[in-house]
């Protein structure tokens, strides 16, 4: 296969949405493109410019590349991002924008890389779905019935924790039973029981490790790289607990970058919310480490008329430690150390509706000492409640 190709065939495969897109007015636009590895340099470059390149991986393989940050034209940006690289970026007066070495005469590039010429579409944001196991392919293209949620989407629509995904998630519903366990239905499917030998319908999995028993309930979200929640059976991928479908939390991956986020969250009924991360490159794009947690204490919701205090309130912490180790391009390991812990009065579930069973007067003919409604259930053979109508009234009252 030829690895040179002229400017007419690339003209005529980059398209003349691509020529339009590149002749327009250098307007200044805000960039933030990071250090390091060319290639991922001009990803993010063409990203957030909207402009198509032309460029051979192969040729820029191992390069390194300064960023840009700041507000430039497009043109400008390029230019500070291959500053000594030895490549630099020619057009063609068609528009089309290849990136070449400074001292080569013709466009170096491999017929299989024109095809990034082509305009990104700009109404379609890219998701990298990472639960399908297909090396990280775009949402656009997996024949999976998903929503993916990134962490901007998660903190934009206040999804806190994992109850909160049914607001953003269609088709799913979440109800919390007695006792510790909760219940996940996707599509009218789950699982209502509470047994910690029962098999929950809906899988939660974090970074593609099913938990079966896990605090989704309680722990709160942070530094979270997507929430994918997948509908439909999935236990070629997750095991026989994913019947209805699978919640897959992504958490954020170290970088080769520098990076620090701090936020609080003050509001009444005394709630305070803080949140921090930090990502320290240790060695290059080789080693790094990710330290991330958070801290939500406020008083509750509901108040208990008997005792004249407040009940429902949070008071929990959660730290996570993520270290990332890339020996090669093709070999990433992650180890994740991540600890939670809660200490307040939440309520595992509300009021139910319930009419009192006074229980058993006898058993077989003999009678039971100290049953009957006048020792109250807690003396007799009662299981508490009994079967009533929604429109009795004493599925409300008290007897006295």
């Amino acid at each position: 296969m030829p690895k040179q190709v002229s400017l007419k065939a690339i003209l005529m495969l980059g398209g003349a949405a691509a020529a339009i897109a590149l002749c327009g007015p250098a307007i200044a636009q805000d960039f933030a493109v990071p250090s390091g590895d060319l290639k991922h340099a001009l990803d993010a470059y063409r990203t957030q410019a909207g402009v198509p390149l032309v460029v051979s991986s192969e040729a820029i393989k191992g390069v390194r590349s300064v960023g840009v940050k700041g507000d430039l034209s497009p043109d400008n940006a390029l230019s500070r991002i291959l500053s000594g690289t030895g490549f630099t970026a020619r057009r063609d007066p068609s528009g089309i924008v290849a990136v070449v070495r400074e001292n080569s005469s013709s466009l170096d590039v491999q017929p299989i890389q024109i095809a990034q010429a082509a305009p990104a579409r700009a109404a379609v944001e890219t998701v990298t779905v990472t639960s399908s196991k297909l090396g990280g392919a775009d949402v656009q293209s997996i024949p999976i019935s998903i929503t993916a949620l990134s962490q901007e989407q998660l903190t934009a629509t206040q999804t806190a924790g994992g109850p909160d995904l049914i607001k953003s998630v269609p088709n799913m519903t979440f109800t919390k039973t007695n006792f510790s366990g909760y219940s996940i239905q996707i599509r009218g499917i789950g699982t209502q029981a509470i047994s910690v030998t029962t098999d929950p319908a809906v899988a939660v999995a974090m970074n593609d490790t099913p938990f079966i028993r896990n605090h989704f309930f309680e722990q709160e979200f942070f530094d979270i790289g997507q929430v994918e929640v997948l509908r439909g059976p999935q236990g070629t991928l997750y095991g026989r607990n994913a019947t209805a479908g699978v919640v897959n939390i992504t958490t954020a991956k170290p970088t080769d970058q520098f990076e620090a986020m701090a936020s609080a969250e003050l509001g009444n009924f005394h709630q305070k919310r803080f949140e921090g991360m930090v990502n320290i490159p240790l060695v290059d794009d080789r080693l790094a480490i990710r330290l991330a947690g958070e801290w939500t204490k406020r008083q509750g919701y509901s108040f208990n008329d008997t005792t004249q205090e407040r009940i429902d309130g949070r008071n929990l912490w959660s730290g996570r430690m993520t270290i990332g180790w890339k020996p090669s391009e093709k070999v990433k390991a992650y180890l994740i150390w991540e600890r939670f812990q809660e200490d307040d009065d939440r309520m595992r579930s509300a009021k139910q509706l319930c009419k009192r069973d006074p229980g058993l007067g006898n058993v077989l003919g003999v009678a039971v000492p100290g049953v009957g409604p006048q020792y109250g259930v807690a003396d007799g053979l009662s299981q508490g409640c009994l079967p009533t109508s929604l429109y009795e009234a004493d599925a409300f009252e008290t007897p006295n």
